[in-house]
């Protein structure tokens, strides 16, 4: 039940197998009185069963809906922020991007997910710096290179620094390659290469 439900009935609606059941549940509870939704949050927050191997995920649903209050609750966000599974972390990192005004230390919850142990959470952070003003979006970014960047961070990376510096990102030159084949046989090589470079593999 999500039409007419009570605020209760649309919490536990939040803790649903289904996606979609949970995302009109969340938009429901959007045209509810906030005075009256986030004081039953929290209790509905801390009623939560810390050994479902739900909570987590719980404990995001319901962060998702102070977000979608325009009234995010602190406490939980950092509660997610510090959360075991890296998925529930970024999402969390996600909200910190979006609601920057409402958070005073913004900048610095930033700075500890820039040094997360997981790329995901980090990748959010990458994205999130480049909303900043260049001082501290630079900081960060700076932060989050101090680890590897993987094949989905680093252009992300790229991009983020190029945009806070005011600049566009510098096409990178293609490697000519060295053969010792000419004519037809450095023109299928060449094909080769690039199909391989698109696909992962070479036809002949």
């Amino acid at each position: 039940k999500i039409n007419g439900a009570s605020i209760e009935e649309l919490l536990d609606n939040l803790k649903l197998p289904e996606y979609r059941s949970r995302y009109r549940t969340r938009a429901e509870l959007r045209t509810k009185d906030a005075n009256k939704v986030l004081p039953a949050l929290t209790k509905w927050v801390a009623k939560l069963d810390k050994k479902d191997p739900n909570y987590e995920h719980n404990l995001l649903e319901g962060l998702w809906v102070s977000w979608g209050l325009n009234k995010v609750d602190q406490k939980l966000l950092k509660q997610v922020l510090a959360a075991k599974d890296y998925r529930a972390r970024a999402a969390a990192v996600r909200v910190v991007r979006y609601m920057g005004h409402q958070l005073p230390d913004q900048t610095d919850l930033l700075m500890q997910a820039a040094r997360d142990d997981h790329g995901r959470v980090r990748l959010e952070a990458i994205t999130a710096a480049s909303w900043l003003e260049k001082s501290k979006g630079l900081a960060i970014l700076a932060e989050a290179k101090k680890k590897p960047l993987d094949e989905w961070m680093i252009h992300a990376h790229e991009t983020a620094v190029a945009h806070l510096n005011g600049e566009s990102v510098k096409a990178v030159k293609k490697e000519v390659a060295k053969s010792i084949l000419a004519g037809k046989d450095l023109e299928l090589y060449n094909l080769g290469k690039e199909i391989y470079a698109k696909e992962g593999y070479c036809e002949t």
